[in-house]
């Protein structure tokens, strides 16, 4: 049926039976789908098209690293404000440690909330794994016999970010595995402690806490250059900045396995 025909069969309908106005409106309604369907399928084609061409090329990826990266390091301080509690308390005396109260708290939120925010960060992580090796590999591919090296200025941690990258994703397994699937919120605190105990794992700890610190320097650097944000002027400052956050950062993540390690939590 044309879209006109439509038309005038819905204010015949109205016209003809008031009282029955949800009818009418039906008819309306079907009259709008009709008229602008070809409107609105052309319009949802154009954004999945603009989609696709964003993600498939070499800037609308970096710019999904970028942003992917920004969400991770907002979670790394989240974490880090969490993992930080360890030292509210008094356990030795009595007085339970906050961070048992803190990861308590975490699993009594409502299940549906947990695994969406459990999902999202496993999604933003995909992204950014998956968006970062397929740049590595395009930049390799890209490289010419003839091209000289341009790694002269780059820094140690720019040449490395793959490398502490797969060094953070394995720690990342292992720390879940041991601190979350077998572990126990109530007696979160006395678990930690006992699993800094170990030397050994306190120092594969301390290691991947080092590569994080690597990844992030550089990382944090890169989010402000590929957003725009960074000039010739203030690209030192910066570099400053990104070296001061990792070293707050990770040097308080670093502190809890040495301060268990050192009898100061135990």
């Amino acid at each position: 049926m044309r879209p006109l025909q439509s038309c005038w069969l819905c204010l015949l309908f109205c016209c003809c039976s008031r009282k029955n106005l949800v009818f009418g409106a039906c008819f309306f309604g079907v009259f709008a789908v009709e008229y602008f369907r070809k409107d609105v399928i052309a319009i949802m084609n154009d954004i999945i098209t603009t989609a696709c061409k964003f993600v498939t090329s070499s800037i609308g990826r970096k710019i999904l690293v970028a942003l992917t990266g920004a969400c991770l390091l907002l979670f790394l301080v989240g974490h880090l404000a969490g993992n930080m509690t360890i030292y509210g308390g008094d356990p030795g005396n009595g007085v339970p440690s906050w961070i048992d109260a803190y990861a308590t708290g975490l699993h009594t939120m409502p299940a549906w909330l947990l695994w969406a925010i459990r999902l999202g960060l496993a999604a933003i992580l995909l992204i950014h794994v998956v968006l970062t090796l397929a740049l590595k590999i395009e930049n390799v591919n890209a490289r010419t016999q003839y091209q000289k090296e341009g790694t002269l200025k780059a820094t140690l941690s720019s040449r490395t970010m793959v490398l502490t990258g797969i060094m953070i994703f394995c720690f990342l397994v292992f720390h879940l595995w041991q601190l979350t699937v077998n572990g126990d919120p109530a007696n979160c605190y006395q678990h930690i402690v006992d699993a800094f105990t170990s030397p050994i794992c306190s120092g594969f700890y301390i290691l991947a806490i080092c590569c994080l610190f690597m990844h992030v320097r550089h990382g944090l650097q890169s989010v402000f250059q590929t957003l725009g944000l960074s000039t010739r002027k203030v690209r030192p400052l910066y570099n400053i900045i990104a070296v001061l956050f990792g070293l707050v950062v990770c040097g308080a993540f670093i502190s809890i396995p040495v301060a268990v390690l050192c009898g100061i939590l135990k």
